[in-house]
């Protein structure tokens, strides 16, 4: 998920090892005590905003994005398993070797897309100019966008049972979706487009 969010944005990685590998064991070690993302979002907010100097609101909007991404990626594969299989979520979830096999698939898919990412050289590179993102009319997007996968972390266990909501509620996570690709594409291409740096 933090791979995810840095070459998602094309954030620099290389001289920074020390740190993220620091973070991922910070995060490791307190999702042990709570598990929920809202522990890795903020361990890489942190991160993002000690390291790289983003203010929070954009240190907050790479590291949610960071999750929505990885959680599409385990829906997916959570999705085909259950196809697959042809059996209900919670006999997935129930079965020792299926559940094994399938958190394996979804680290597989994961740095399959890292990799996509990387190779391809795709992701964003819009908020490199972003130093803050304030509230106004332009940037309404990028604060529903926050608001509704905050939410869908917050809920992802509301219909746990359900294999289109394994990792998030379908709804949340469809509107996160929609609302990343606006946001992400009318950004990156220049509409209602304003830097705050200088």
């Amino acid at each position: 998920m933090l791979l995810i969010s840095l070459v998602l944005f094309r954030i620099r990685v290389k001289p920074y090892w020390k740190q993220i590998s620091l973070a991922v064991l910070a995060s490791s070690m307190l999702t042990l005590y709570m598990d929920t993302p809202i522990i890795l979002v903020c361990t890489i907010c942190i991160l993002l905003m000690f390291v790289w100097k983003y203010q929070f609101v954009p240190a907050l909007f790479i590291a949610i994005s960071g999750y929505i991404m990885a959680a599409l990626v385990s829906t997916l594969v959570i999705v085909c398993v259950n196809f697959t299989q042809a059996e209900a979520y919670i006999d997935i979830k129930d079965d020792l070797l299926i559940s094994i096999v399938t958190r394996c698939l979804i680290l597989a898919a994961k740095c399959g897309f890292l990799l996509a990412l990387y190779k391809l050289r795709l992701g964003f590179t819009f908020i490199s100019n972003y130093t803050k993102i304030p509230l106004g009319k332009e940037n309404v997007g990028i604060y529903l966008y926050i608001i509704v996968a905050v939410i869908g972390m917050v809920y992802r266990n509301a219909f746990r049972d359900h294999v289109f909501s394994a990792v998030m509620p379908i709804q949340m996570l469809s509107m996160a979706i929609v609302l990343f690709l606006y946001v992400m594409l009318s950004k990156e291409f220049g509409l209602h487009c304003r830097s705050t740096r200088g």
